[in-house]
């Protein structure tokens, strides 16, 4: 927060850069950090350096706090890299002029600092068809199997993207520290997103088949229908999730009115649903006592989404 007669020159200015695939969410992006930021006290930019450059927004923090905005940072989703703007003092002169043109921005030459840039390989290690996963054997023994439940059938294969995992995570996310539930948790992916950003992972599923891959992932598991949770009432900071598509409406709107009597005051909540499940999800969630803060429509892969987020009042 900027204090009495601070000035504008103890500030710096971050430029985000949204990976390509998700570039059509950009509000997505933009909150997905503002969120994981928020107790920096990010300040939102209309435009900034480089603004000619599709796929980029800007926040500026208090120079002080970037070392530990940097902790956080490479767990974005939807953004890919992150530079700091380096303003240099006064202008060249002379030869120097001559063979080193900067950029400007509102008349200040400029450099590029790079602060964060994905590693492309490590990041497409950590997706579902990548990652080990824990199965139990007919045997009754434990067996880790490479890509989502290690065959092929049609749910075996379905797993949440690292960069929609991450950005549900940071979306919801509090405190570090903090307790998150994903009443949904499928092959895990919420889990591995939190379990980084050191949440107390708390996980439920319908499906007994899952349990030891999400137990072994870092998260306290509990086999169970997501429409009648067995926590009590204001027991997580956080809720992040990404609903079954093929669920029924009704089942969506229950489990969100659940979420809301789970969540404590002031938590947040981020799920990803099927277009057609949004109106179920929205009245349910109105019913709970959530404020809608997000409600923005994504396209994965030909498959229309829409990521929902509230903040229980």
């Amino acid at each position: 927060m900027r204090g009495h007669g601070e000035t504008e020159d103890q500030r710096t200015i971050l430029i985000f850069r949204v990976r390509r695939a998700r570039q059509k969410a950009m509000k997505a992006a933009i909150a997905e950090a503002r969120s994981l930021l928020a107790e920096f006290n990010p300040a939102m930019m209309a435009g900034g350096p480089l603004g000619d450059q599709p796929g980029l927004f800007w926040l500026e923090l208090e120079e002080s706090l970037v070392p530990a905005a940097m902790d956080r940072i490479p767990f974005l989703g939807y953004t890919s890299a992150v530079d700091i703007v380096r303003f240099s003092e006064g202008k060249a002169k002379g030869k120097a002029r001559r063979t080193a043109i900067k950029p400007t921005w509102r008349g200040r030459p400029f450099d590029l600092e790079p602060l964060h840039q994905e590693d492309s390989d490590e990041f497409r290690e950590q997706a579902p068809d990548r990652r080990s996963f824990v199965l139990q054997t007919q045997g009754g023994d434990l067996k880790a199997v490479r890509g989502y439940r290690g065959d092929s059938g049609q749910l075996s294969r379905r797993g949440l993207p690292v960069s929609d995992a991450r950005l549900l995570v940071n979306l919801a996310f509090v405190r570090l520290g903090g307790k998150m539930l994903d009443p949904f948790a499928g092959a895990g992916g919420i889990v591995v997103a939190a379990v980084h950003l050191q949440q107390h992972v708390f996980t439920v599923d319908i499906d007994p088949v899952v349990q030891w891959g999400l137990r072994h992932q870092g998260s306290r598991h509990c086999v169970g229908d997501a429409r009648h949770l067995p926590f009590m009432d204001g027991s997580f900071d956080s809720v992040a999730s990404e609903a079954p598509f093929e669920a029924a409406n009704d089942v969506v709107g229950d489990v969100v009115t659940e979420i809301g009597r789970v969540l404590q005051p002031h938590g947040h909540v981020a799920i990803m649903v099927a277009e057609h499940q949004g109106d179920a999800a929205r009245n349910h969630a109105r019913g709970a006592g959530l404020v809608l803060t997000l409600d923005i429509p994504i396209d994965r892969k030909g498959l229309p989404v829409t990521v929902l987020a509230w903040h229980k009042s």
